[in-house]
């Protein structure tokens, strides 16, 4: 009798720690299951907030009135005629 008491506490055991096991894949594929969730729950919110910024930037440029608007007149790069007769004796 105590080797079929052996072999059932055996067989308990190996019951037990394929369960532990299986418990230990079912953790990790929740958890994975979690992270990929999260990523797609914050790729969908990114994705919103650039859709209302381009939804914004285009409202802005329909409301810009650029026909009316003159650039500036960069007077920095001009030289005086002074400075240009100074670079040619240079020269």
């Amino acid at each position: 009798m105590s080797a079929s008491r052996g072999v059932v506490y055996s067989l308990l055991t190996v019951v037990f720690v394929l369960l532990l096991g299986i418990a230990a894949l079912l953790m990790v594929a929740y958890s994975r299951h979690q992270r990929l969730e999260d990523t797609a729950h914050d790729l969908r919110r990114s994705l919103d907030q650039q859709d209302r910024q381009i939804k914004n930037l285009q409202q802005r440029l329909e409301n810009c009135d650029t026909v009316d608007s003159v650039a500036p007149i960069d007077t920095s790069w001009q030289l005086s005629p002074r400075d240009s007769k100074h670079v040619v004796s240079h020269n």
